[in-house]
């Protein structure tokens, strides 16, 4: 199996590298073929959630031992040993070890890849068969395994499991023609939203989030209100409340201080500056409630922190 397509990741190597508005940065594949596999394993004794991040690919997931908890706006999904999900493109999610999890380790694979491995968007197979899926579709799909369609879905996915665990010729083609036929199986039923008018919102929220979190990135130096961070998607304050709640289980000004204060640790680390200087440079105006919310959310002061990880 050629290297580039196929990662051993665990607990230690993982590192969620995103953008301003939680775009994955990480590539997936090369860009003459958009497809990776991973084979995983996270200790819940040692990492408490892998970040909120979204990405253009199509993710897929199967639980091989243990469990894991992913969230999708207001959606709690518990996966199982044997479970599957699929997250479709631009979908923001998280994940973490259930409250209920008596397991400290959870194995599992998955690929992600880009809908245009399935076929080209200038296609008529893309426009009729892909591109419905991806712009209305289903935020996402959880198989157990007790349908037929399931059970079909997820035998292809064992396929291409299977061929990017072994040396085998045509691996490319392979592939390509495994994640076709998952497709077969799984596109039809991502066209069945419960209804449009809930599929409808879930698109104009997730919209109007990256508008608000891309206003926060571009000015989180300055004095914002709520008022500043709704009118940037054109909505009302209460319209802003329910779409961060919706979509990340926080308020704006909730997601605008963690936001800042994640700055705070770069600036903490990489520069020679104050507290007082670090708080004003990403937004802060009062350096005692700085204090506060920085202890409140690390665990100890950005003083502490600065000793702790100072660079000589």
């Amino acid at each position: 199996m050629p290297k580039e397509f196929i990662r051993i990741v665990t607990e230690d190597t993982v590192e969620m590298i995103t953008d301003d508005t939680l775009r994955e940065m990480k590539s997936h594949g090369t860009a003459d073929f958009p497809f990776q596999y991973y084979s995983e394993t996270f200790d819940w004794n040692r990492r408490e959630s892998i970040e909120w991040h979204w990405h253009n690919e199509i993710e897929f997931v199967h639980v091989l031992d243990g469990m894991i908890e992913c969230h999708i706006g207001e959606q709690y999904i518990c996966m199982k040993t044997g479970d599957a999900r699929f997250i479709n493109s631009g979908v923001i999610h998280r994940y973490q070890a259930p409250e209920s999890c008596k397991q400290s380790r959870c194995q599992f694979s998955d690929i992600i890849f880009s809908p245009e491995l399935i076929a080209p968007s200038s296609s008529a197979i893309y426009r009729k068969y892909v591109q419905p899926v991806v712009t209305q579709g289903q935020p996402f799909l959880l198989l157990h395994g007790t349908e037929a369609w399931e059970r079909k879905t997820l035998e292809c996915y064992q396929m291409v499991q299977e061929i990017c665990q072994s040396e085998q010729d045509l691996t490319e083609l392979r592939i390509q023609i495994g994640i076709s036929e998952l497709w077969l199986y799984l596109a039809p039923q991502l066209k069945k939203a419960d209804t449009e008018q809930q599929l409808n919102k879930h698109i104009v929220t997730q919209a109007r989030l990256r508008m608000m979190m891309q206003f926060i990135a571009d000015h989180y130096t300055e004095r914002i209100s709520l008022d500043n961070i709704a009118s940037a998607a054109n909505i009302s304050k209460s319209a802003a409340l329910r779409c961060f709640r919706a979509g990340m289980q926080v308020s704006p000004v909730g997601y605008l201080n963690d936001y800042r204060l994640n700055r705070a640790k770069e600036l903490l680390i990489s520069s020679h500056s104050t507290v007082s200087e670090v708080a004003l440079a990403v937004g802060f105006d009062n350096v005692g409630y700085f204090d506060r919310v920085f202890k409140r959310a690390f665990g100890i002061t950005p003083k502490q922190f600065a000793k702790q990880n100072i660079v000589y």
